[in-house]
Parts: structure tokens; sequence; C-alpha cells
């Protein structure tokens, strides 16, 4: 296990280029090399011996003629050999004159209607020693230069028998300096003996004999070898021997190569074929050029095969290669705070998977980033507001204490003249200024933001007395919401001082807080809506856009504020609207998520919940 675990860890550590390397070398190359060779091996053994095959088979066809010609002519031997007419003609006396009118009318015809018949015999001579006969046609009287030829004297040792004799006698005429035949020679001795010598030659077709050997030139060099090893007929060109116009070169002394796959067969078991043999040279060339197409078909295979395989190779390699490089770079400029993406076409495997990964895990991680910067960035800005509200405050005020002993010293001389409407201002004003000077917490509920408000209205109520009318709608299931604080008096101190102030009838305020679903989200709407003279159109859209700006303008403070602090609480889940209509009202609306505000919990606890 231990020892697998070690191997696992060495090839691990191998770069992935040299991997694919290696798969290449060892589960492509070589496979395919060892494949093709024993696939060449096989192939050669075949093509071996399909040629071998195909030289027995052309060996056999040309014995096959050769034999059936040499039958041919045994056949037409008997057929001569038993002629009686033949005999009786050969045999008589003729005078002078005479034998021409027997030769034109019988003997011409019976012997040479065998030439018709058998086109694979040259000739058909009958030698005899009459010599009361003309010599001419197929009909030769014997001389002494016949009884000197070497064919004449081999019938004589073999005492009638049919024989196969080949022999070379000088060309009269045509071209070559020899012509070679190939003869079946026997005695005509069937009837009557002694009074004349008769022989039979049948002269074989040699230029027949020659093209047949020939024709199996593309695989075998065919030899004729009578029974004293002589080279008789062949498909090759020989020479005689040296100077001797009748002797054959043995087939011994031929330039071959003995080694050689020779096909050595008789030609048969007939007494006139008997030692006579058909020997087969095969073509080693032609099995050499089989074997050697057959070689460069698998090596052109072999390497149209590595070809395709290392082309593949190197384009997959190419693919992971890169991209893997791409993906390894990136996440080493991860240690440097560098999160770019990776751009290029990922894929559809699992590296392109994890390039997708990778690049989803960057966006959020940026987004992340931006998102804690930005609530820092909330955070302080919010800290900002509110000591930057504490001091608006403070800068409004002369001197706290000295205000608060005013007031007190104001509501002790309203007690003692029963002065009973100034009294409750005064406790409202005096309540008003505490809250306001006592910055504590950010977020207040709505029933103590409502109070704070409605402290403010009764201020209001005893300035404008019968001319000023609010109203509060609240629904009871939102007073523990928690909000900003100072989210809602300024807009209703905006309301009375650019509203109502301006009309001459009575102003009404109505402040109302409920609960208001969009999206199926159920979310906390907060309005204030008084009737007084109006804003343009043109005035409402410049409030808009100076709601973005950090410059503050006069006569838009109270509602830039709210905004700013719902901005910074909210983000972008709050909706502000400012609807107004020249000379009946303005409405001033928001809309915050309860979700976000439902728990009791400070404004840190509220950073840590969007973290």
């Amino acid at each position: 296990m231990r020892l697998r675990l070690r191997i696992f860890n060495k090839i691990d550590d191998i770069p992935i280029n040299i991997k694919f390397i290696l798969i290449s070398i060892f589960c492509i190359i070589i496979p395919i090399l060892t494949v093709n060779l024993i696939f060449l091996n096989s192939l050669s053994k075949t093509v071996r011996e399909r040629e071998e095959e195909n030289f027995k088979i052309s060996y056999e066809r040309a014995k096959t003629d050769i034999v059936n010609v040499i039958r041919e002519s045994v056949a037409v031997s008997h057929s001569i050999y038993t002629d009686a007419d033949i005999y009786r003609e050969l045999d008589r006396y003729y005078e002078k004159g005479e034998y021409y009118g027997v030769f034109i009318s019988s003997l011409r015809e019976r012997a040479g209607r065998y030439l018709a018949i058998y086109r694979n015999i040259s000739n058909i001579t009958i030698y005899t020693s009459n010599k009361t006969i003309d010599s001419g046609g197929h009909f030769i009287v014997i001389d002494d230069k016949i009884r000197e030829s070497p064919w004449y004297k081999k019938n004589k040792e073999v005492e009638g028998k049919p024989i196969l004799y080949a022999f070379v006698e000088p060309r009269e005429y045509g071209e070559g300096k020899f012509k070679e035949f190939l003869s079946l020679i026997r005695t005509m001795d069937g009837y009557q003996r002694g009074m004349h010598d008769r022989v039979l030659r049948i002269d074989i077709d040699t230029f027949w004999i020659r093209d047949t050997l020939k024709r199996e030139d593309d695989y075998l060099s065919l030899y004729i070898v009578d029974n004293e090893g002589r080279v008789v007929l062949s498909s090759k060109e020989y020479i005689y021997e040296d100077n001797n116009a009748y002797n054959f070169i043995n087939f011994d002394n031929l330039p071959l190569n003995k080694d050689e796959l020779l096909l050595d067969n008789r030609l048969g078991e007939a007494s006139y074929m008997k030692n006579w043999r058909l020997i087969g040279v095969p073509n080693e060339e032609k099995v050499y050029m089989a074997m050697k197409q057959s070689r460069n078909f698998i090596l052109l295979l072999t390497f149209i095969s590595m070809l395709v395989s290392g082309i593949l190779v190197w384009i997959i390699l190419s693919s992971y290669n890169y991209r893997i490089k791409r993906l390894s770079n990136h996440i080493s400029k991860f240690g440097d705070g560098q999160l770019d993406l990776i751009i290029l076409n990922e894929g559809k495997d699992e590296i392109g998977q994890l390039i997708r990964k990778f690049n989803k895990m960057a966006i959020r991680i940026n987004n992340l980033i931006n998102d804690i910067y930005k609530l820092e960035v909330q955070k302080r800005d919010l800290e900002l507001e509110r000591v930057q509200a504490e001091i608006n405050f403070l800068q409004s005020q002369m001197n706290p204490h000295f205000l608060f002993n005013t007031l007190n010293a104001m509501l002790i001389v309203s007690v003692k003249n029963n002065y009973t409407e100034i009294i409750d201002v005064i406790k409202y004003l005096s309540k008003t200024l505490r809250r306001l000077l006592s910055w504590k917490d950010d977020l207040v509920t709505v029933e103590e933001e409502i109070c704070f408000t409605e402290m403010y209205l009764k201020i209001e109520k005893f300035r404008f007395s019968e001319k000023f009318k609010y109203d509060i709608l609240i629904d009871d299931d939102v007073r523990n919401f928690k909000i900003p604080k100072m989210s809602i008096q300024p807009l209703v101190e905006n309301a009375c001082k650019h509203g109502i102030q301006s009309i001459k009838g009575q102003g009404n305020i109505t402040v109302e807080v409920k609960f208001y679903e969009e999206d199926f989200e159920k979310n906390l709407k907060i309005s204030v809506k008084d009737n007084g003279i109006g804003i343009l159109e043109e005035k409402i859209t410049e409030i808009l856009m100076n709601l973005e700006e950090d410059i503050y303008t006069t006569g838009s403070i109270g509602i830039k504020n709210v905004y700013r602090r719902l901005k910074l609480y909210y983000g972008k889940g709050f909706k502000f609207f400012i609807q107004s209509e020249r000379n009946k009202g303005t409405n001033v609306s928001f809309i915050i998520p309860v979700e976000s505000k439902l728990s009791d919990t400070t404004h840190e606890k509220h950073i840590q919940k969007m973290l």
C-alpha cells in the first residue's frame, strides 16, 4: 500500500505535458508498433504461403499442358504404329515413278491428317530403309547420316520401345545457330519384321512448349530436364555447351541458388517419360515485391496511425495544457490580490467547469469585497451623519442649559398665572429638545418616532390654532418595528413650513404608517400628506436630483437628511416618492423592507447581518 502511494505521489509530481507524452509513447506508439509488427509478420507469412501456393498452381498448370502434349504424341504414334496400310505401302517394291502416285493417293493423307488435328505437333516423319521410295514429305529413306544421328542411335538402344528424346541439330535456315527438337521416337515393327527398317519420329512443337513455360514467368522459371540431367527446354535463355551442337547444358551447371525452394517432379511414370523432370525455380523477386508491398502498406498504416494519434494527442494536450496554465497563473495571482477573470472559451469538459467555477468564485469574492467595503463606508458615513446631525442640532441651540432653565422659568410663571395652553406647549417643547439633544440610538420604534412627531405637531397646533389640523393613522401591528430616528418629523416640519404656512384656509397634515405588499413581499410604508400649495413638477425633479448629491441646499435639508439616512441603512432596498399637485397638496412617502428592521438589534448587528 505504501509502495503504491509512493508511486502515485511520484506520478503526481510529473507535469501534465510530460504525462501526455508518456501516455502517447507507452499507450499509443508502442502498442501500435507492436500490433503492426505482429500483423506484418503474420501478413508476410500469409503472403509467402499464398505465393508458394501460386507457384504450385503455376507449376501444375505447365506440367499438365506439357504432359498432355506428350500423351497426344504417344496417341498419334500408336495410331500410326498400328496402321497396316502404312506397313504394306512402305514394304512394297516400287518401279521408277510408281511411288509418287502411291504417296499422293495414300501415304501423304495417312501421315498428314494428324497434323491438322494436333496443332502442338510440328512434324511427323517415318524413316524407312526401302530405297525404292523417294525421300520427301513425311517419308524419308534412312541413309548413313541418319544412322549416325544421336536420336537414331538412342532408338536402337531401347529395342523398339517408344522414347522421348531431345536433341539439337544445326539450323539450315531461319534465325539462330541451332534448333532444338523434342521428339517421340519408336521403331515400327508391329506387323512385318526383317524386310525393311521403319522408325517413326513425332516432333513436338518446341515453340509452343517454350511459350507454355514462359507463360508462367511471373511465378516460376521452368526447366524441362531429361533423364540424363540435361536442360532440354526452359522459359529462360540458356547456352549449349561450348562448340558442341549435340549437348545441352546440365541443370546442375546452371547458375541457380539451389537453396531456394525448388519444385521438382517427374513428368510421368510411363517408360518414355521415365526420369524426365519439370523443375520450377520460384521467382523470389515476385515474393519479395509482394512482401515489400505488404510491408510498405503496414508501414504506411503505422505512420498514418501514429500521425493521427500524435495530432489528436497534441490537440488534446494543447487544449488541456493551455487552459490549465491559464488557470494556474490566475490562481497564483490570487495571492497578490488580483482577482481577474479567465477570459477564454472554457469548453464543456471538467477543466471548463473548473474555470467557470473559478470565475464564479472570483466574481463572488469581488462582490463580497465590494459589499464589505461599501458597508464599511456606509457605516462610517452613517456615523458621520449621526455626528453631523448632533452637531447641527447643537449648533442650532444657543445654550441647552440656558434654554432649559428659561423654559422652566416660563413654565413656573405660566403655572402661577394659570396659562394652561402655554404650559402644554412648554412641556412639548422641552421634551422635543431633550430628544433632539439625546442621540443615543440610531433606531427607534415606530411608536417612539410617532410620539416625537406628535409632540411637534401639537406645538404647531398651538402656533396655528384653528387654522391647523393633523391626523395620525398607524396600524397596531407596526408599532414595534424599528425605523431610523428622525425619519418622520423632518417631513412633517417640511410640510408645515412649505405647505401649510402659505395657505389661507385650514391646513391639514396626515401621517400614516402601514404595511404595504409588493411582489408578494411585505414592506412598511410611511407617508406625510398635506393640503398645502403643492410643488411644481420642475421643482420636484430638481429636489429628487439633489437628493443624490452631497451638497445641501436651502429648502430641502429635511427631505435630504431623511433620504440620506434611509439610503445609508437600506441601500437600494427602499423607495422614496414625492407626489404633488399645485394648490391641492403634497404627499411625501417612503417604503422600507420589514424584514430588515423587525429585530431589536443595534445598527452594528444589522451590518453583520448584511455581511
